[in-house]
């Protein structure tokens, strides 16, 4: 069995890695389940409808200085740009992204961003969140 270490795990945007990340959580890809018993059934029925590709997060340590990650994808969320680009490492490898092809549009919808939170006894923690349009796939 090949287990994964969460130590190995990065958070990229293009080709920046986003400072001080220190969780990264998928929900998930999610299939609609349909109903379709008829008239006359004794047992319900059902089938697949539509797969949704779910969320994900990623929290860290605050760094106001990081402008090729942190700042950039606050500003990305301020203008509503869909990203493409960004990258769930696993290992020094293999990593999670948007799976572009033969999607339209496929893409990351920044829903949350630069969520800030502060403690008198601790660091400063940031968190983001986006929706994915389409699903994750690992590469």
């Amino acid at each position: 069995m090949s287990t994964k270490k969460g130590l190995t795990g990065k958070v990229v945007l293009g080709t920046y890695k986003v400072a001080e990340m220190g969780v990264y959580t998928m929900s998930g890809l999610v299939n609609d389940i349909l109903e379709d018993t008829e008239l006359g059934d004794l047992v319900r029925s059902f089938d697949f409808g539509l797969q949704d590709g779910g969320t994900i997060s990623f929290e860290g340590s605050f760094d106001p200085t990081d402008s090729t990650g942190q700042t950039l994808l606050d500003s990305a969320c301020k203008n509503q740009s869909k990203l493409t680009n960004l990258k769930l490492y696993i290992d020094n490898t293999s990593y999670y992204t948007i799976d572009t092809t033969g999607v339209t549009g496929a893409s990351l919808l920044l829903t949350k961003c630069r969520s800030v939170s502060m403690e008198k006894a601790g660091i400063a923690r940031v968190s983001f969140e986006a929706k994915v349009s389409g699903r994750m796939e690992l590469v």
